[in-house]
């Protein structure tokens, strides 16, 4: 019979506690709320301070969430969309003979987190970690294509549309017209809009709920992805993202290799 740890009980329970809590908690207060002695609150509140899970507010007296307690939750999540989208990155690369990227939302930037060349090519500039602003590329409009008007408002309001080449959106009421045509469509493009002479293709990745987690997309020259294969591709993108939404829905995939 499995034994639960009282010390491993308490330490969760204080980080849910925490999380729970939009101005932070003293120890005292952590103390009552969780019910242990106020002194084994203020030991596991140390230790979890010095580990960075919590950190101390600008009172000195309260506490809240550290960075590390949402760096383990985001790697988490990260990690999880890898492995679901990792195999079919591969499959659509292949297939379509594009560089095929997932990518996640950060603020007002899209961040790569996995991609694939098809076999006899050479990684070109989509690698993981890469930031990208989300107005002017495919993977980026359609993670905020569902956003509401005032999340697109918030995420732009301090951020301008920078212009990259001249097909750049950079009117906030052109950019929201497209993001109409995408929750239409299915599928987001990118025509030259960040880079001349290069067009993306993507779709978003929803959860079992509904909700936006990434967007997973193609990439190549205007040759390679012509106005007439826009289409087709698009059908194949769209394909795949349905596909890894529907793993949401069902237990992690053992990846064969």
């Amino acid at each position: 019979m499995a034994v639960r740890l009282p010390s491993v009980d308490r330490a969760l329970d204080l980080l849910e506690v925490l999380a729970g809590s939009t101005e932070g908690l003293t120890v005292s207060e952590v103390s009552r709320t969780i019910r242990i002695p106020k002194s084994t609150t203020h030991y596991l509140m140390y230790t979890l301070l010095v580990r960075g899970y919590i950190q101390r507010n600008f009172d000195g007296r309260r506490y809240s969430l550290g960075l590390r307690s949402f760096e383990l939750a985001n790697r988490s999540d990260t990690e999880q969309l890898r492995a679901v989208t990792r195999l079919d990155l591969r499959r659509i690369a292949e297939r379509l003979r594009l560089t095929a990227i997932t990518a996640v939302l950060k603020g007002a930037e899209a961040v790569v987190i996995e991609n694939a060349e098809p076999s006899g090519s050479e990684m070109g500039g989509q690698w993981i970690g890469r930031h990208v602003d989300v107005h002017c590329t495919s993977l980026g409009k359609a993670l905020i294509a569902h956003l509401s008007g005032l999340e697109i408002e918030a995420l732009f309001r301090e951020r301008p549309l920078a212009r990259f080449t001249p097909n750049t959106i950079c009117s906030l009421k052109v950019l929201r017209a497209q993001l109409e045509r995408v929750r239409v469509d299915g599928f987001a493009i990118n025509d030259e809009e960040h880079i001349i002479g290069v067009r993306g293709i993507a779709a978003p990745i929803v959860n079992h709920v509904g909700r936006v987690v990434a967007s997973i997309g193609v990439n190549g020259s205007r040759a390679q992805v012509s106005r007439e294969q826009i289409p087709s591709t698009a059908k194949e993108v769209i394909s795949a993202a349905r596909e890894i939404s529907r793993k949401f829905l069902d237990p992690l995939p053992v990846e064969g290799g």
